[in-house]
């Protein structure tokens, strides 16, 4: 007879449960992503006013560029500072920082091979996630003679939920040339996995129309807007996704002054609020 009873409220609280779950299970997910080149969070290194701007924004994953990271001219106290753990412990988000170059070898005169193991005079991006980070790879871009600095990608596997995870990259492109062969590696299977998710962002240096955002679109396709973000003016920072993956929900661009009125950057943060839909 007990056996019985204990059937009968198992079978109870399936029925009862199984439609919250199947609803549950069709829900798309959504997330705010944001692009912002922090220009090495000069001239003064204080993390804290990026930290009230981005806290307003409540974003879900940020990218950044031009990520100066435990330099010497932005010591206190004389200590190295990891601003990206600074800004991710102050947004309540996990931090990863993806090297580009040494700022003593910034010119890349030097074998790359002195610099492998440096823990200080770090270049590169950045990537904030709220949700837990699985895997993380930091590839550096091809520098041919055209191009003025060395570039890199960085990539992260992050898990959504327990039978969800996707892939963010960001990545910023050279300003000056050789931005077509640093783009190939973008739509590589390095970084756009066709079996995985995948959100690219970043300072693209290039235009809506330019061929580079031409060659990126065979594997990805835009989840922003056409507002300026390069001063407000020009459109060169982008949020990228994967094709039949996404859905722009909507998007935006924000002046980035603080509170005072003060610049944090030559570039606007681009913000885009997107849904996961396969």
């Amino acid at each position: 007879m007990k056996n019985k009873y204990c059937l009968f409220i198992a079978a109870f609280l399936s029925v009862l449960f199984a439609p919250v779950v199947k609803n549950h299970a069709q829900e798309n997910i959504r997330l705010k992503v944001v692009s912002f080149n922090v220009r090495s969070f000069e001239p003064d290194f204080n993390i804290a006013p990026y930290a009230e701007v981005l806290r307003t924004l409540d974003a879900d994953i940020i990218c950044l560029n031009e990520v100066e990271n435990r330099s010497s001219r932005m010591q206190l106290n004389g200590k190295y500072r990891d601003v990206v753990q600074e800004l991710g412990n102050q947004l309540a988000m996990f931090g990863i920082f993806g090297y580009s170059y040494n700022l003593s070898n910034k010119d890349g005169k030097l074998p790359e091979t002195d610099y492998t193991f440096s823990e200080n005079e770090l270049y590169g991006n950045a990537i904030l996630s709220k949700y837990p980070v699985m895997n993380s790879l930091s590839l550096q871009l091809p520098r041919p003679a055209s191009s003025a600095d060395q570039r890199s990608v960085l990539a992260v596997d992050v898990l959504l939920s327990p039978s969800v995870q996707i892939r963010v990259a960001v990545s910023h492109l050279d300003h000056v040339g050789g931005r077509m062969e640093q783009v190939k590696v973008l739509v590589s299977d390095k970084i756009a996995d066709t079996r995985t998710p995948v959100i690219l962002a970043g300072d693209m240096n290039a235009g809506p129309g330019s061929g580079e955002l031409t060659e990126l679109l065979t594997k990805f396709e835009r989840l922003d807007g056409d507002e300026g973000t390069y001063e407000g003016i020009s459109k060169i920072d982008y949020i990228l996704g994967s094709k039949a993956h996404w859905k722009l929900v909507g998007s935006k661009t924000i002046a980035p002054y603080d509170k005072d009125g003060k610049e944090l950057s030559d570039h606007w943060i681009l913000y885009s609020e997107i849904e996961l839909i396969k």
